[in-house]
């Protein structure tokens, strides 16, 4: 009886999970820095929602409040990016409207830490935060705080952080697995969600939008644009092998994705 109760504390409960979309702002973006194609894309900046029966976890944070009224946080190699956050779209406002509070989540899961996947970390007071060592490593080295790459006061604030090395199941029953992705910067990871209506995998920048995947263009940007390039093939053959690809900032998928979530 003790095995089996063990078997069942750690079998995935695929039926009680589900992933919501919140749209924390938008950045208008110039393609030249991301395909190499000339004009500018709005791009969504999202924070996912995960609700789990042992715990509530949020993928990335979104941007930072300050952000609807000052754009000094962007940084020199940011200055490009024009900001589009309106009152009501900062991420406490989006978690309740979902039903939650910020005091409801449990942790909070980084694909990486650049402002637009960090920024509303302050929001989030009791969560614990995990993502990939080399990252934790990357947002505090000095030459890349200083470059604008990282801006460590956005996002080491006094939580408690799980630092992880490679592939980690999150609540140790395969439903909610960090994936690591690395090159669009050092410690970049993905997050793979089992949910009853199928595998989702939640992309980050690996992948901004699905006509990135289609033509295999790897950022200008880049920290490592052959490990970038190696981590979108990645994707591809997880998605080939029946995984949904939530991209980054794809505006048309983001915009499709039901507002109750996905399940």
């Amino acid at each position: 009886m003790a095995t089996q109760s063990a078997e069942a504390e750690r079998a995935p409960t695929t039926t009680s999970i589900r992933i919501v979309p919140l749209e924390i702002g938008r950045l208008d973006s110039d393609l030249m820095e991301i395909t190499g194609s000339p004009g500018r894309y709005l791009m969504p900046v999202p924070s996912w929602l995960i609700e789990h029966p042992r715990g509530n976890v949020l993928f990335d944070t979104g941007l930072h409040a300050d952000l609807q009224t000052d754009t000094s946080r962007l940084r020199q190699l940011f200055e490009t990016t024009r900001v589009d956050f309106d009152k009501g779209e900062e991420l406490p406002t989006r978690l309740t409207a979902a039903g939650y509070s910020p005091a409801d989540i449990d942790l909070v899961v980084f694909s990486h830490l650049h402002f637009d996947h960090a920024g509303g970390t302050c929001e989030i007071p009791n969560a614990r935060l995990v993502l990939q060592a080399s990252e934790w490593k990357a947002g505090h080295h000095p030459k890349l705080v200083e470059l604008g790459l990282y801006d460590p006061d956005s996002f080491d604030i006094g939580h408690d952080v799980e630092q992880i090395e490679g592939i980690h199941d999150i609540f140790g029953d395969g439903s909610v697995v960090c994936v690591p992705t690395p090159g669009h910067t050092p410690g970049h990871q993905a997050l793979r969600v089992e949910l009853s209506s199928g595998p989702v995998v939640l992309c980050g920048d690996c992948i901004y939008f699905e006509r990135m995947l289609e033509s295999m263009s790897v950022p200008q940007t880049a920290f490592d644009r052959d490990q970038q390039l190696a981590s979108m093939r990645a994707l591809l053959a997880m998605r080939d092998d029946g995984c949904r690809l939530l991209y980054g900032h794809d505006f048309d998928q983001f915009r499709a994705l039901p507002r109750d979530g996905l399940r």
